[in-house]
């Protein structure tokens, strides 16, 4: 297997998948789009990029199974016919058919190589507006090896208009180019100034997290802790881009024992580990990837820009004593 075909082929996948993602966001999503609780941009968004990656990959790496988060089922029924003539208008060159088996070459089971996919990380982020990711990650006996995330809504650096894709190479390094295009830049973790400030990430969503452990985190860093929230692996690219120090994912109290999903953290995790972080479960473990779609040996995720890991780790385990 040559690892930088592959990562060409991630890389192409999930900008492609992002740029028409971005496209359905402004042209579905409007300002009520929560309030009556319509779901319909999302799920367009979620079958559309789950089609377009599966269908690159198969056609670029045809021996290399895909372990996706969405499945056909849903769209064999009448109901579901009704969205398949709304993505068509999305992928107007596409047949029923045609879309139906893109999704459906994501239903393999986890072996010893895969690609893990979520096709839209950060629902809720989407149907705000605001930020979410296609992102792939592949994985060689439990371990990722590269990664690619585009984030539509995040701004890479020295670039404008806003969209970025992140991805991990071979080599161990991370870069970053714009969702137009152009050179991709190599990135790295950011920690001259954590003497001063260090900058956390959490997740928008309270079902997601547990915002009460997390503010105690905070807490302690006094003045010199800044929190944002922010919806998806969009946290994970901005924390190898140096826009970051800390992104925190605790598990709620009274859910201990939730697992996390493994296209929820592949390809981030192993972009910041690449751009010189650190990423381990709560209790400082490695995520391991060999345990099926979901993250059974490990309990929440914590990143870092790396120095300050430790104390980290140190101060949710006095928290959850």
């Amino acid at each position: 297997m040559d690892l930088h075909v592959v990562m060409r082929s991630l890389v192409s996948a999930v900008t492609e998948a992002g740029t028409i993602c971005r496209g359905i966001q402004n042209r579905l999503v409007t300002r009520d789009t929560l309030t009556k609780k319509d779901r319909s941009p999302v799920t367009i968004a979620d079958f559309a990029s789950q089609a377009v990656v599966c269908r690159h990959l198969q056609q670029n790496l045809p021996d290399i199974p895909i372990v996706a988060e969405e499945s056909a089922d849903r769209l064999r029924t009448p109901s579901g016919r009704m969205l398949l003539d709304r993505i068509r208008h999305f992928l107007p060159e596409w047949t029923v058919d045609e879309i139906l088996e893109a999704i459906a070459i994501g239903t393999a089971d986890p072996g010893g190589q895969f690609i893990t996919l979520d096709p839209i990380d950060g629902t809720k982020g989407f149907l705000r507006g605001d930020n979410y990711a296609v992102a792939a990650g592949l994985i060689v006996d439990g371990q990722v090896r590269l990664g690619a995330l585009c984030c539509p809504n995040v701004v890479a650096p020295e670039s404008e208009p806003a969209g970025v894709v992140c991805f991990s190479d071979s080599s161990g390094h991370a870069w970053a180019q714009s969702l137009s295009g152009g050179m991709p830049t190599r990135v790295s973790v950011q920690t001259a100034h954590l003497d001063r400030q260090v900058r956390f990430l959490e997740s928008v969503e309270s079902g997601h997290a547990n915002h009460s452990m997390q503010g105690r985190i905070v807490a302690a860093f006094g003045d010199r802790a800044q929190s944002v929230r922010v919806d998806s692996q969009a946290k994970y690219a901005m924390l190898a881009m140096g826009a970051a120090d800390v992104y925190l994912r605790l598990p709620k109290a009274g859910k201990e024992d939730y697992q996390e999903k493994i296209w929820d953290h592949a390809a981030g995790a192993h972009i910041v580990a690449c751009a010189g972080g650190t990423v381990t479960d709560m209790t400082g473990a490695p995520l391991d990837f060999g345990c099926g779609r979901r993250l059974e040996r490990n309990r929440g995720v914590i990143a870092t820009c790396g120095p300050i890991h430790q104390e980290i780790i140190d101060l949710v385990a006095k928290a959850t004593a």
